[in-house]
């Protein structure tokens, strides 16, 4: 049965009292100066909330070996992702060889039994060191590998396609009308939870763990009027897209066949990354970012096939969202031109969210129906005989509509009979990809929708900073592991900037280096 073992505050004390003893105590100040953020950055992490969020994953059972401590392992997972490690065959053997990375994540160093025979282990707030396979079963709980529906890895390889897509054009492989059809089925079982998903459970550990002491600590903004913004990524896979050959054709060389093959990630496929502008093999992951912030936070992470469609991802991404935070009061969510459909911004209505979201310039413009006024690219009505642009009078929250009124020019105007004390209404629900409740083209607006960049420079810290893309990994599932621990790396560092504590708080004799 899993069950906390020891505080956070009995690990403080463990990472004292060992390196006072193995680095210390010999003069080897150097070490713990060079190193000191990673100390202060998992010192000041609390990360023990997480045995109650995965002990449903864990035997009930008081039968058998223990469990090794949970939180050690997400702590050390953490320090490998800081250290900029991608590997955990390399990790373990740096733990096993290095005492202060095996004491930071909170384990006994693999020296302490032969330098200490009569040591006690029982009154040692830690555990021994863990093996490989330790660290990969831990993963495959968070994922929730024994409960996933896996596709089948025998298929028909998947030809990547020859024709490009044109400059900023993102690739749709789903049927037309998806969108609709999804955005009726959610605002009809509104009621009802979504499906599990395999980061379920890591998005439940990002809030508890890391969004809620954010909101707590003040950095993620107010909650009362959340603003978000959300973006995807492209996140090739290190599996091959050939697969392995099973069948028995002979086959000369040039030749292939169509049979069935072995694949290592069934569930990758082929996208088209618009900013690269090029095909590639694997998957997508979507973020939703606090925009309030002063620091660039992921709030939710979801991971989707390459040739998805992100306004269908962001049906689904939304909608967890919400439920994912019922307590968070959502005012506006900024999107780029790859959400814009009118079922999607009638999504977020549905939501009480004020969509900002850029126009997609292939899609089609609102038709006036008169001869008096024109819409801008803006939905912006203008006189089409003298080109003024009508008088914004406000948004109408009742009939939930936008009243203009006629140019001022109007008056002294001949060329057409309209007067400036007339007025014309702009439905929203009609047309919500043009008539927004924030006007588009206003300084509000474009404050808002500013805020969208979060996510790119999210995206850029866990695929960069925190090597999530890098790192030589086969399935969605670990791939996602990575992803979140990059995101987990992003709240640790926005923590340690804003704490005050230094290492001669921890350390008050700690000797000054010589100059």
């Amino acid at each position: 049965m899993l069950s906390l073992k020891y505080s956070h505050q009995k690990y403080q004390s463990f990472v004292r009292d060992f390196l006072n003893e193995y680095f210390i105590r010999w003069g080897q100040n150097r070490i713990i100066w060079t190193l000191a953020p990673l100390i202060i950055k998992l010192w000041i992490s609390d990360l023990t909330n997480i045995v109650f969020l995965v002990r449903d994953r864990y035997s009930s059972s008081n039968k058998g070996t223990p469990p090794k401590d949970v939180v050690a392992l997400l702590r050390s997972l953490i320090l490998m992702t800081l250290s900029g490690e991608t590997s955990i065959t390399k990790w373990v053997e740096t733990l096993q060889t290095n005492p202060f990375y095996a004491i930071l994540s909170g384990f006994i160093p693999a020296d302490y039994l032969n330098s200490h025979p009569d040591a006690n282990l029982d009154e040692i707030p830690a555990d021994t060191l863990p093996g490989i396979g330790t660290f990969y079963d831990f993963m495959d709980r968070l994922i929730r590998k024994d409960k996933l529906l896996y596709k089948s890895n025998i298929r028909k390889r998947r030809r990547k396609p020859k024709n490009k897509q044109k400059k900023n054009q993102k690739y749709d492989s789903s049927k037309p009308g998806v969108v609709n059809r999804l955005v009726n089925r959610v605002i009809k079982y509104s009621d009802k939870p979504l499906l599990d998903t395999p980061e379920s459970i890591l998005n439940k550990i990002l809030k508890e763990i890391f969004v809620v002491p954010s909101v707590s600590m003040g950095i993620l903004g107010d909650t009362d009027k959340f603003n978000i913004a959300g973006d995807t990524t492209c996140m090739p896979t290190h599996a091959s897209h050939y697969g392995k050959k099973i069948c028995d054709c002979k086959l000369e060389r040039g030749q292939s066949c169509d049979c069935n093959r072995k694949f290592l990630d069934p569930s990758a496929s082929w996208g088209w990354d618009s900013y690269k502008e090029q095909w590639f093999y694997g998957h997508a992951f979507h973020c939703f970012s606090a925009c309030n912030s002063s620091y660039d936070l992921p709030i939710h992470l979801k991971c989707v096939t390459g040739e998805r469609h992100d306004s269908v991802t962001g049906v689904y991404a939304l909608t967890e969202l919400i439920q994912l935070y019922p307590e968070f009061d959502f005012y506006s969510a900024a999107f780029d031109s790859g959400y814009d459909s009118n079922y999607f911004y009638l999504l977020n209505n549905h939501f009480n969210i004020i969509p900002v979201i850029e126009l997609n310039e292939r899609a089609s413009k609102p038709d006036s129906r008169s001869d008096l006024y024109y819409f801008d690219k803006n939905g912006i009505p203008h006189g089409t005989a003298c080109g003024h642009s009508f008088r914004n009078w406000g948004l109408m929250k009742k009939s939930f509509r936008r009243k203009w009124l006629y140019p001022v020019q109007c008056d002294n105007c001949s060329k057409c009979p309209a007067k400036s004390n007339w007025c014309k209404y702009t439905p929203i629900l009609e047309n919500p990809r043009y008539f927004t409740p924030i006007l588009r083209g206003s300084k509000q607006w474009k404050n808002l929708y500013k805020r969208r960049t979060t996510t790119e420079r999210i995206w850029d810290r866990i695929n960069n900073d925190f090597n999530a893309e890098n790192a030589v990994v086969f399935s969605r599932e670990r791939r996602t592991v990575r992803v979140f621990l990059g995101a987990f790396c992003c709240y640790i560092d926005a923590w340690f900037k804003e704490s005050s504590l230094t290492i001669r708080d921890i350390f008050p004799n700690l000797p000054r280096l010589a100059a």
